[in-house]
């Protein structure tokens, strides 16, 4: 009897902790290349709809997650169809200068009904993982 209680409690912890981490989703980056100076990139799509790229020199990111603005050296927005679903493929338009760098998408919630005030700027949104990508110089 102990042992069904402690593995329905077990259960039950594991299970709230799913439901809280899916109600304070981020996009999930699932990898960034580079193809001849262009940024390539693997994105979950859910109900987070990916939005801008960014591609910066430093990893350092502010409170909110998001790459600091003083290092980021590329924005692009991100052009998907609006039936896009699952792991999504993208290029970058532009190119990105020799070196390491690091990717980030910057996505929106689309989910429905949030909790945001009107005056908040930028509440919807949300930063993704950071991944660091080495740019070969074409030399």
């Amino acid at each position: 009897m102990a042992r069904r209680l402690l593995a329905g409690s077990v259960v039950a912890v594991a299970l709230c902790a799913v439901a809280s981490a899916a109600g304070d989703q981020a996009p999930i980056l699932r990898s960034a290349t580079v193809l001849h100076g262009h940024v390539v990139i693997r994105v979950a799509v859910s109900d987070l709809r990916p939005m801008k790229l960014m591609f910066a020199t430093s990893r350092a990111v502010d409170q909110n997650g998001a790459l600091l603005a003083a290092n980021v050296r590329m924005q692009e927005t991100i052009r998907l169809a609006p039936t896009a679903e699952g792991i999504v493929r993208w290029q970058s338009r532009k190119t990105v200068p020799p070196g390491v760098g690091f990717v980030q998408v910057v996505a929106v919630d689309t989910g429905g009904v949030t909790d945001c005030p009107h005056f908040q700027r930028n509440c919807l949104d949300r930063w993704s993982n950071v991944r660091r990508v080495v740019v070969a110089s074409s030399g």
